[in-house]
Order: C-alpha cells, then sequence, then structure tokens
C-alpha cells in the first residue's frame, strides 16, 4: 500500500486524508506542532474533530489522544455541504 497524505485547504479551514498508521500519525502531529512553531500560527485542536474509518475505527481513541481532537459524528455539515458515512 502506497503511503500518501492529501489535504484540502479552505479560506478558515483545512481537511487531512491520512491512511491508518499510529505511527505515521504521530510523526503528523510532529509536523503539525512543528508548522505552529515556524509560522507563529495556533492549531486548535479542541475545535477539530477526527473521523476514522475503515480498521481505524478500532483505533479512534488512540487518534483522538494523539491529536486532541474530539471525535466527530455523522451526519454533519462541511462548507454548506452535507456529509454522510
Amino acid at each position: 500500500m502506497e503511503n500518501s497524505l492529501s489535504i484540502l485547504q479552505y479560506a478558515d479551514g483545512t481537511v487531512l486524508f491520512f491512511n491508518h498508521d499510529i505511527e505515521e500519525a504521530k510523526i503528523l502531529k510532529l509536523l503539525l506542532g512543528t508548522f505552529e512553531q515556524l509560522s507563529g500560527l495556533k492549531i486548535n485542536f479542541h475545535k477539530s474533530e477526527l473521523f476514522c474509518f475503515g480498521q481505524a475505527k478500532e483505533f479512534e481513541e488512540q487518534y483522538s489522544y494523539l491529536f486532541g481532537c474530539k471525535m466527530g459524528s455523522y451526519p454533519l455539515q462541511y462548507l454548506g455541504l452535507p456529509m454522510q458515512e
């Protein structure tokens, strides 16, 4: 399986998609922390939501703890569009 990270950015938000891999998630968290230090911008993980799919659903608590954000639930609206699982 190819490792990948996809990013969608909008005026006031960013969506990150990545494969289920706790070790890669730790690296991503480190990179986000580095971004904060270099840019002076602060990522508000308490306002962020995390959504897990497939095998990653079994590790929701680990991902939530790692990123310091709550688990999101469906249905939801993003940019005014309804999204369902």
